[in-house]
């Protein structure tokens, strides 16, 4: 009898000892997706080819057919939790592609029942791994597969981890209606939770950060009314500044600036003391956007003074694109029509680093900044670019804003300006 998945382990093993691939042990009657699903005990082979299996390791269907004793499964299990541990060590020294090439093999590893929690680990990992290396294809391609395996909808907490990430993912790809409908599922799996969870408050940070891009304001003001409430409980930290950051964004565009402001400075408190870089700097720029719309000018001058800084530090593509947004936002708050022309000449859309929301966002600013400089032409066309990036975002209510704006000569009334706010 050919006992699995001790059978299966058997043969990645002698299989990896003789340098072999998968291709190779398959041979020219067998796939290597079969040889995959044999070794992770997916499949029990046949008499027929369990003895090609054999002949082509140089051993015996006997000496791969022995039942595993309980020891070698607990000694097998410890080994493969070190692997996930020694990757997890690579993620944390930043060793992003040594990560991937431990998470890889030990995903390939396992197999059996007893292997679930392990192998379930291992992936999400490896899904993180594969977001710090900008490789958003394999990242989205891997968070689709936790989102069908049987454990992560066995287990709302898991489920939940899931949906946040992929909304998250596909906001950030400019995939607004799919990031919501992600948001949501995770919003709804949360409702299992127990009250306090920290997956209730992230998958409503998710939904309420998506709504406010896709110009769902109405609702997003009632989501942002729901997620001040839970709050306070919140420990200090990157995920209660969040939630205060998204409130601020639905508080402003529900006409309440100051309150905005006040919940966005008390956000950057909360990420004062964390390691979360890249977080620290765009709230930054989300807390200097928002003041140089509704700030006092003292306010505002001050927080740009710091995003120069902070630009001075980060030297990339993107935060120098950043900057130059800021500082035609300044220059356009402060009636410079030449300074703010002058500035926006150095807004690269196109630079790495930018989400395709945050490139319409750039181009809308360079709109206005040649429009003051009376240059109605070039204005015209970044207005359209802008308009039509938000609409190839799924941001139709920011595109619908940016038509109004070109057609109106500028914008209208002294209300929010939702071209200002970014969210988490």
């Amino acid at each position: 009898m050919i006992e699995q998945p001790a059978f299966g382990k058997r043969v990645r093993e002698a299989r990896r000892a003789q340098g072999l691939s998968q291709g190779d042990l398959a041979g020219d009657d067998l796939s290597p997706s079969y040889v995959s699903l044999v070794e992770n005990g997916r499949r029990i082979p046949g008499a027929k080819i369990a003895r090609s299996l054999a002949e082509r390791l140089g051993t015996t269907v006997e000496a791969l057919s022995a039942a595993e004793e309980p020891g070698d499964r607990l000694t097998h299990r410890l080994g493969l939790v070190g692997q996930l541990v020694a990757a997890r060590a690579s993620a944390l020294a930043g060793d992003w592609p040594a990560a991937r090439r431990q998470l890889e093999s030990l995903v390939e590893q396992t197999g059996g029942a007893d292997q679930d929690e392990v192998r379930w680990e291992a992936r999400w990992e490896l899904a993180t791994v594969l977001g710090r290396l900008d490789e958003p294809d394999r990242h989205e391609a891997a968070l689709r597969h936790l989102l069908d395996d049987p454990l992560t909808r066995s287990a709302p907490v898991l489920h939940a981890r899931v949906a946040i990430e992929l909304a998250q993912l596909l906001r950030a790809a400019g995939r607004l209606s799919e990031g919501v409908r992600f948001a949501e599922e995770a919003v709804r799996v949360t409702g299992e939770l127990e009250p306090g969870r920290p997956e209730r408050a992230q998958a409503r940070v998710a939904l309420l950060s998506a709504s406010v891009d896709s110009g769902e304001w109405s609702r997003a003001e009632q989501l942002g009314a729901e997620l001040s409430a839970q709050v306070e409980p919140l420990p200090p930290g990157e995920l209660r500044a969040g939630a205060l950051w998204a409130v601020a964004g639905a508080r402003y565009l529900a006409g309440h600036p100051e309150q905005a402001m006040e919940l966005m400075a008390e956000a950057e408190q909360q990420l004062a003391s964390t390691d979360g870089v890249r977080l620290r700097l765009r709230l930054a720029r989300a807390r200097t956007l928002l003041a140089l719309a509704a700030g006092t000018p003292d306010e505002a001058e001050a927080l740009l003074t710091r995003a120069r800084q902070a630009a001075a530090l980060v030297d990339t593509p993107s935060s120098a694109t950043w900057l130059a947004v800021l500082e035609t936002a300044a220059a356009l708050r402060a009636g410079r029509p030449g300074a703010a022309a002058e500035q926006a000449a150095a807004i690269d859309a196109a630079s790495g680093g930018l989400s395709p929301l945050d490139r319409a966002r750039c181009l809308l600013h360079t709109a206005r900044a040649q429009r003051a400089g009376g240059s109605e032409e070039a204005a015209e066309a970044a207005f359209k670019q802008a308009a039509e990036g938000y609409e190839q975002a799924g941001a139709f209510r920011l595109a619908l804003e940016s038509w109004r704006e070109l057609s109106a000569g500028g914008r209208q009334g002294d209300g929010p300006d939702p071209h200002a706010v970014l969210m988490p």
